[in-house]
């Protein structure tokens, strides 16, 4: 059984004969184009009625006696599914038009509002989609658009997610208020496309799902909205999603959208962000090893050049703040981690992270991030010039005064230096003529010095004292520096009471 494709051929499916009769005065204004070949009044004679004849398209009403809306278009999805369907409903049968959508129900229509414009609308653009009828002028419109590529009406929604302001100007300040006037504000302006509503309790974000429309008219709807909206309540925060078909998980898509609430962190001149033409973006790539690199080759100004260019490449995109500013912190990590691994990283550093951190998270705004990376890198600049200039020099030269005693090694002192030892090993021999250990045993000598001539300590007792473990070895590491054996030194500098 095939088509006959001079006109786009109806059966009408409802059980009321003044509804009958309505829609095939509607749709014989436009006979050229639209054939009604059969009017039935239940499911089950429509299925019969199927047997024999095959439309493009069937109007059939949702709630209807021995066979209702429901069972007759899962019977036609299976057997017939070449066949489109626009229903007909009335207000209070909401749940049985979200069960009908996944039988591939083109649009609805509620029979309260039913106008011709509209029926041949949707009429006109099912069967242009249906290749069955072509586009052309009707009274003057101007020309319809296309059905979008993206599906059936029917099978396409849309979700509006609302964080609201909790202040409703000169009202109230309860949030049950605001949210209870923005909801009207939507049924009123959306009226039977708007389907249903929820509330995502961990973040407070009210979803209100939106379906069965054309985007010319969303378009004018939407306006209706969110010029009310923002006007009406101070700080309201508003997402339009991109399209979703059937078989999407809408509150899987509702949570995804919640996380964009932070949108006017990267542009607080909207109140309200439309993801239809974009759809949620990924957050772009950051090269954080060049970065990294910058710092360590003293650069750390260029460094932080390049991540205020990347945040200020994010101005006005659909992206988390939460993921923006944990990839400045990891940045952040990887910087110190690199300066721990291939170079130094400076006591002072370590200490700044914290703050650093914080600064980064306390920022309300993408140029308020901006200022504060800037200002970091600049920082960490700073205290990796002064680690590699004198500073750093004296600071380990006073740790060494202090702790000659303890058993100090290059490697226990690059870690306590959070520097790579083979680093800080060539660092101090540059800045002081000699390597770590030979200032490490003069420092030992001279408290050798000291002890030999104002104590009665034994050679061993004074090796332990200054930090060594073996008297023989102190013994030639002091005989090399002074030319005497610790006992001649002592000897000698008794006699001459004073310190050789």
């Amino acid at each position: 059984m095939g088509y006959e494709c001079d006109k786009c051929k109806i059966l009408i499916v409802e059980d009321e004969l003044l509804v009958r009769k309505a829609l095939r005065y509607i749709i014989e204004q436009e006979s050229d184009e639209f054939e009604i070949i059969g009017e039935v009044t239940n499911g089950e004679e429509a299925l019969e009625f199927l047997e024999q004849s095959l439309p493009h398209m069937m109007i059939c009403d949702i709630m209807m006696p021995r066979m209702n809306g429901l069972e007759l278009l899962r019977a036609v999805n299976l057997k017939y599914p070449e066949v489109s369907t626009i229903i007909l409903s009335g207000y209070q049968d909401f749940e049985y038009v979200k069960s009908a959508f996944k039988y591939g129900v083109f649009d609805y229509i509620l029979k309260p509002e039913l106008e011709s414009d509209y029926l041949l609308r949707a009429l006109r653009l099912l069967g242009r989609k249906k290749g069955v009828i072509h586009a052309k002028d009707h009274g003057g419109s101007g020309g319809e658009e296309a059905c979008p590529e993206q599906g059936d009406a029917c099978t396409t929604y849309y979700l509006i997610a609302i964080q609201p302001g909790k202040i409703l100007q000169g009202a109230t300040n309860k949030q049950e208020l605001t949210i209870g006037h923005m909801e009207e504000m939507i049924k009123e302006a959306f009226g039977r496309f708007y389907l249903d509503s929820f509330i995502l309790k961990k973040s407070q974000v009210y979803i209100y799902t939106i379906g069965c429309f054309y985007p010319e008219m969303f378009d004018e709807k939407l306006r209706t909205v969110t010029g009310q909206g923002t006007a009406y309540l101070r700080n309201i925060e508003m997402i339009i999603s991109p399209p979703y078909g059937k078989g999407v998980s809408l509150e899987t898509e509702a949570q995804k959208l919640s996380e964009l609430f932070s949108y006017r962190f990267f542009d607080s001149r909207k109140d309200y962000l439309d993801l239809r033409e974009n759809g949620i973006l990924q957050l772009p790539a950051l090269d954080q090893k060049t970065v990294c690199d910058l710092v360590r080759q003293q650069k750390a100004g260029t460094a932080g050049a390049v991540l205020v260019e990347y945040l200020s490449s994010l101005r006005g995109m659909a992206v988390s703040e939460m993921a923006v500013k944990k990839l400045m912190e990891s940045t952040l990590y990887n910087t110190i981690f690199e300066l721990n691994e291939n170079d130094f990283c400076p006591p002072q550093l370590e200490e700044r992270k914290l703050s650093f951190l914080t600064a980064i998270g306390i920022t309300d705004s993408l140029e308020g991030l901006i200022g504060a990376i800037a200002a970091i890198y600049q920082e960490i600049g700073q205290i990796t010039e002064e680690a590699r200039g004198s500073g750093l020099y004296l600071r380990i030269t006073e740790y060494l005064y202090r702790h000659y005693s303890e058993p100090v090694t290059l490697k226990t002192l690059a870690a306590d230096f959070n520097m790579n030892y083979s680093y800080l090993s060539s660092y101090f021999s540059s800045h002081m003529g000699q390597g770590i250990n030979e200032f490490l045993n003069s420092v030992r000598v001279e408290k050798a010095k000291e002890l030999l001539t104002a104590s009665e300590l034994s050679l061993s007792e004074i090796a332990q004292e200054i930090g060594y473990t073996d008297q023989s070895y102190f013994g030639k590491v002091f005989k090399k520096q002074t030319g005497y054996s610790p006992h001649t030194y002592r000897n000698r500098a008794r006699r001459q009471g004073e310190k050789l």
